[in-house]
């Protein structure tokens, strides 16, 4: 009998050790002892509104910047009662719900986005709207949000900071729901979290989340939505995009569809991308690579030696760059990669175990290729020397390979920040003939 009670002894505890094995590992996963309800609680506001003439005034602006948007028709102009101002025509709402902090921790933070309906007419009120999720391109001043560049009032910039928000504007007259999230750190995170830029587990997570808390208010507000959803963005956005339909594909039980997904500008394969830039003599956009690794550091990832990759006084200075109240980190960064980079990084990240870590994780958030069951379309400017053409043209390659099938189109002679121009002219069409 005491035999068999010690047997049972340790058969308990090498299970006991078991579980809490398993239960450590894996900093990739979003599991937390929060409560469902705690976590679904959202909220809602409205931040502005768009008549007639304020979205004419919105297309002839992108119009007279580039932008072809002579197929988004605005209608017949309604008529007001003398005396009385136009009524909306879209309606921009901010959202705000909870999800999980991006350092896995399983604790909450506050995650906002904007959402852009047609107002209620009796036809809009019977109509199924198809849902559109446009994550935005990178940005790292939170006036960028786009929570807060439809607050109150919303206005074209010398720069383009916000004019691609109008865009969605104009999409939202023609009947579509579009949901632009704000990204963690931002918006109603600002604070509760550093930005996990280029973490795909994490973006693509706490955008199902404002997906979600979306559907609810469309419900609480009277609006059907069709189930199969459109997903698109540029840069940061096709990245957020590209993981996010992939996500939703390959997990069926998530219960979303996804019916088109068109990306621009999109970073695919990130150590590619690295390996050009830190072997460039100059680069276009130094501040990604920080970007990036702050936060992975900040989060999931604090075993990060910055120190390792970046030059002083870069690894001890340029965090405060990325707080949320930076319009423009590059300024404070060389444009040679020699000069913010160590030398050890560039010669011997390939090599050098101490590195294993940068490369795996560039790894895990690479976009990976998959058997994709929507309708897929890349587009990327072949001068683009921030996110190389190089990068997603060889995953569109691997993705046909792979029993997956996207179209792709090259932007001829268009750069990064230029090329958002043409990926608009394929997104209105593809979103338009799938309305």
């Amino acid at each position: 009998m005491k035999k068999i009670l010690t047997k049972l002894f340790y058969v308990s505890l090498l299970g006991m050790l078991f579980l809490v094995l398993s239960c450590s590992g894996g900093s990739d996963t979003f599991e937390s002892e929060v409560t469902p309800s705690e976590k679904e609680t959202s909220d809602s506001e409205e931040l502005l509104s768009f008549n007639y003439d304020q979205l004419g005034e919105l297309r002839d602006h992108l119009e007279e910047s580039g932008v072809d948007v002579s197929n988004l028709e605005l209608g017949e102009r309604p008529v007001a009662a003398k005396g009385e101002a136009l009524p909306a025509s879209v309606i921009a709402y901010k959202i705000t719900t909870k999800s999980y902090h991006p350092n896995r921790s399983g604790s909450l933070i506050n995650t906002s986005a904007v959402i852009l309906v047609p107002n209620k007419t009796w036809l809009n009120r019977l109509s199924k709207h198809r849902i559109i999720v446009a994550p935005p391109p990178t940005y790292t001043y939170d006036l960028s949000a786009p929570s807060n560049a439809f607050k109150g009032s919303f206005k074209f910039t010398d720069d383009g900071t916000y004019n691609y928000l109008s865009v969605w504007a104009l999409q939202a007259n023609s009947g579509f729901v579009v949901l632009i999230p704000d990204y963690p750190g931002f918006g109603s995170s600002l604070g509760q979290c550093q930005h996990p830029y280029l973490d795909a587990e994490a973006l693509s997570v706490s955008t199902l989340d404002l997906l979600k808390a979306t559907r609810t208010f469309l419900s609480s507000k009277g609006y059907k939505y069709k189930p199969e959803l459109i997903i698109t963005g540029y840069s940061l956005g096709g990245f957020v995009a590209a993981s996010l339909a992939r996500k939703i594909e390959t997990t069926p039980s998530l219960g979303y569809e996804v019916e088109l997904l068109v990306t621009g500008g999109t970073p695919c394969n990130l150590k590619q991308i690295l390996d050009i830039a830190r072997n460039s003599q100059t680069t276009e956009r130094s501040y990604f690579i920080p970007y990036t690794l702050w936060g992975y550091k900040m989060n999931a990832h604090p075993y990060i030696k910055v120190d390792d990759i970046l030059k002083e006084p870069y690894a001890s200075q340029s965090l405060k760059y990325f707080n949320g109240y930076e319009a423009d980190p590059d300024k404070y960064l060389p444009n040679k990669p020699a000069d913010l980079y160590t030398e050890d990084f560039i010669k011997n990240l390939d090599t050098d175990p101490k590195f294993s870590h940068i490369r795996s994780l560039l790894e895990t958030n690479s976009l990976k290729p998959w058997k994709n069951k929507c309708k897929f379309v890349m587009i990327h400017g072949t001068s683009d020397e921030s996110v190389y053409y190089q990068n997603a043209l060889d995953f569109a390659d691997q993705q046909n390979k792979s029993g997956g099938k996207v179209t792709f189109f090259d932007a001829p002679l268009f750069g990064h920040v230029a090329g958002i121009a043409p990926y608009y002219v394929k997104a209105t069409l593809y979103t338009s003939s799938h309305k």
